[in-house]
């Protein structure tokens, strides 16, 4: 048999194996390992932040972070500001169904912090806990600015963090989780995909969706569990 043709047919085989049998993924923390790192620093940076609110969460200032470092991690990837700038006038102007979109380092969307007030108007105990939350705006459209600029406060994405971990508290309260990690990961699901959903839904969330512009996805439970387990306590 023909030696070049030997070596064209080793050849086709290596590029065909290549194809239907890609390398293993890398783990996230590998393929991101600079916004990991850059992520870890933020907690270092605000960890008395974190601990400040942990007592309203209802959770330890690690909890709270593991829930949303997979973001922090990925917020140099954001849009520009002026796409993001037009957003936020669509949203004052129109409301949600118009646009709504990620804004600061937790990558809270209107529409997350409008469910989540939802949940506080139907709940006396948490009015309590969050009597700041309520607007007492005159219009829906100056609400929705309100809610803008709220958002653009990383204090006021901590009060909203220890909101929701609040109202997923509530609203599952039925469930018994067997360690600190299975919390974490029903919670990093539903802070990912909605917490509107019912508990077999988000405890059985195993998709890979994060993060959302790249090619690669990876679970965020999983990545909010990397985060926990890999933070520096004091």
């Amino acid at each position: 048999m023909n030696i070049s043709w030997i070596k064209l047919s080793v050849m086709v085989l290596c590029l065909l194996s290549a194809i239907l049998c890609p390398a293993q993924e890398r783990a996230y923390h590998e393929r991101y390992d600079a916004e990991c790192q850059l992520a870890l620093s933020f907690w270092v940076s605000h960890e008395a932040e974190f601990k400040a609110i942990g007592s309203k969460a209802g959770v330890s200032a690690r909890f709270l972070f593991a829930l949303v470092a997979p973001e922090i991690s990925q917020f140099g990837y954001l849009s520009d500001r002026a796409q993001t700038y037009i957003l936020k006038v669509m949203y004052v102007q129109r409301g949600k169904a118009y646009a709504d979109f990620s804004i600061g380092r937790f990558q809270m969307k209107p529409s997350f912090i409008e469910r989540l007030e939802q949940c506080l108007r139907a709940e006396s105990t948490l009015c309590t806990l969050f009597p700041e939350v309520l607007f007492t705006a005159e219009s829906e459209r100056a609400e929705r600015a309100e809610r803008i600029k709220r958002l653009e406060s990383m204090e006021w994405q901590l009060v909203y963090l220890a909101l929701f971990c609040r109202v997923v508290q509530q609203r599952f309260e039925h469930i018994v989780f067997a360690d600190e990690t299975e919390k974490l990961q029903f919670y990093a699901n539903a802070y990912n995909v909605g917490f509107h959903l019912n508990a077999s839904r988000l405890q059985q969330t195993q998709g890979a969706y994060f993060p959302h512009l790249s090619r690669q996805k990876y679970r965020y439970a999983d990545i909010s569990l990397w985060f926990y387990q890999n933070i520096q306590l004091d």
